[in-house]
């Protein structure tokens, strides 16, 4: 065994001493390989237990691999969490309780439940078993963001963070923060103060501040914003002197430089849903007649999905489907799931 070894080293004593220049090209393009790796895995970021436009409203639904995990809604009120297939076919019960805010990491379930008047951070095991709180009393009407160490929360007013096994709870900002997106080690947000509104960022412990854009016309409002591709864009709606309201799209750097106008979205929007790949909305151009349209970050492809005679609440954007929360023709809250080309339809 010993002289098979040295005769292997040898040989690859050998083959280098002979082959130097090629040997050489080898370990320089290996090297290269490794850093591109090692660059790419640190640009990649945690994972995140929902998209940020499915979160802003509500987490009524996420996509976990074949499934959608999805609030069940009984007599217009949330009674537990279930699961249908991505074919919209074989609907299973995960668990019973007034559930929202819907994250999904690995093998746990992290979301928001109502009990005894008080509203806890939660997460469970994907079949709903062992659940357990990992912060109390927090916010009932803002999001939550869990990623693959943290989960962000509102509490107080104040933002914080907690690690995802329910451990190191931080508030990290007091401003009053209206939204706000993870992105790697920043979060970009929008904040309001006396005298402005602001779009600013900050690392995700809270430090290292900065104002990155102002709104300067009293009659307008940044309204949400998404990070991608190295762009931040951000919808803008302007009121008029009757009230009505008008939504653009904009875009800029992460620096808050080469602002740019790229179009007009609707009038009177509903809800709003931005998405990796476009823009999500509801709209009503008279309160009696309900759309959901779609529109590429470019300005292109604006396309209507479905219409609907009831007013249309919350849509939250899976793979290939559109949940949204609508009435029956009781007035009851329902949740009804329609493909993104909008030939599909299902009510859930």
């Amino acid at each position: 065994m010993k002289e098979k070894f040295l005769k292997c080293i040898n040989f690859i004593k050998q083959f280098f001493n002979s082959n130097k220049s090629l040997c050489k090209k080898i370990i320089a393009a290996l090297i290269i390989v490794i850093a591109i790796l090692v660059i790419a895995s640190s640009l990649k970021g945690d994972k995140m237990g929902n998209t940020i436009g499915n979160s802003d409203s509500y987490g009524i639904a996420v996509q976990d691999g074949n499934w959608i995990y999805y609030i069940e809604i009984d007599d217009s009120e949330p009674v537990g969490i279930c699961r249908v297939k991505n074919s919209g076919k074989k609907i299973e019960k995960v668990a019973d309780g007034n559930f929202f805010q819907l994250n999904i990491i690995d093998n746990y379930i992290y979301c928001v439940e109502e009990d005894d008047d008080q509203y806890n951070l939660v997460r469970m095991k994907k079949n709903g078993k062992d659940k357990e709180i990992l912060a109390r009393d927090i916010e009932d009407d803002y999001y939550i963001t869990v990623t693959e160490k943290w989960i962000y929360y509102p509490k107080n007013s104040n933002l914080y963070r907690v690690r995802t096994n329910g451990t190191e709870r931080t508030k990290i900002s007091d401003k009053n923060i209206s939204y706000y997106q993870v992105d790697g080690n920043w979060i970009y947000y929008i904040y309001a103060t006396d005298s402005s509104e602001y779009i600013a960022k900050m690392k995700t412990n809270g430090e290292e501040t900065e104002k990155i854009a102002k709104i300067e016309e009293d009659n307008e409002s940044f309204e949400k914003l998404l990070v991608k591709g190295g762009k931040i864009y951000y919808i803008v709606s302007e009121r008029d002197k009757d009230y009505n309201y008008e939504y653009s799209l904009y875009k800029m750097n992460k620096k808050g430089t080469k602002q740019e106008k790229i179009c007009k979205l609707d009038n009177n929007i509903y809800s709003i849903s931005m998405q990796e790949d476009c823009i999500y909305y509801t709209t009503t151009p008279d309160y009696s007649d309900y759309s959901i349209k779609s529109i590429k970050y470019n300005g292109t492809e604006k396309t209507t999905i479905q219409k609907d005679d009831e007013e249309i609440e919350v849509i939250n954007v899976v793979e290939d489907w559109i949940i949204y929360g609508t009435y029956n023709g009781d007035y009851e809250e329902i949740l009804k799931m329609v493909s993104k080309d909008g030939d599909k339809e299902k009510e859930l």
